[in-house]
């Protein structure tokens, strides 16, 4: 199906992106069940982080009983984004569309605001792209926002220093999401129906003749 290979695709380039990171940045949980679990981060942990033997062939793998991470009722370590890490893989993914020359991500705890620039003449065609190249990658419960207007390059990078623990975030950030949807076109890509290939390809015929 369309969706499983564009997690793997996803996946695949999330292990590429950490590759220039170095290996001892951050720490694991413990993968046997002889061990306690660790608490890095303050609790947290980054699941996109590089796996221990800094091999991308690797497969992943992980067993635990619940007393192992369940306690008191709640997890002993929660798994959060690195979004760092999230926002580099997601530009580099959207560069991988030929008609893409440069790229920005904003990731934040509940969206993912991606700026472009593309030469070519069917907007909508290329914006369908780039959500699709943003969409397979990102966390699912991820809201993404896109826009081929140059000028968000300079908006969205105003946040990066910024985090969600800023109460006055939201309402500067929903402005800037406002300005991307009205003035750009978002793509059409359906969660509902783009898993059929019948649909996806007729949608896409479709872009390609306006």
């Amino acid at each position: 199906m369309i969706r499983k290979s564009l997690l793997v695709t996803g996946i695949a380039t999330m292990l590429l992106a950490s590759g220039c990171q170095m290996p001892e940045q951050g720490q694991t949980l413990q993968r046997t069940a002889n061990n306690d679990s660790h608490q890095p981060n303050q609790g947290h942990y980054p699941i996109n982080a590089l796996n221990e033997k800094n091999d991308y062939s690797h497969f992943g793998y992980s067993r635990y009983e619940r007393d192992h991470v369940i306690r008191n009722g709640r997890q002993d370590a929660i798994p959060v984004v690195d979004r760092d890490r999230l926002s580099d893989a997601v530009t580099r993914m959207v560069l991988t569309n030929d008609v893409v020359n440069e790229a920005g991500s904003l990731v934040t705890d509940k969206c993912v605001l991606v700026a472009y620039d593309a030469q070519a003449d069917n907007r909508e065609f290329v914006a369908d792209q780039v959500k699709r190249s943003v969409l397979s990658i990102v966390p699912r419960y991820y809201e993404v926002y896109i826009s081929d207007n140059h000028e968000h390059f300079d908006e969205i990078e105003r946040f990066q220093n910024l985090s969600s623990a800023n109460s006055d975030l939201e309402g500067t950030l929903e402005q800037t999401i406002q300005e991307m949807t009205q003035e750009s076109p978002q793509g059409e890509y359906n969660e509902d129906t783009d898993d059929n290939v019948n649909i996806m390809q007729s949608k896409h015929k479709r872009l390609k003749n306006r």
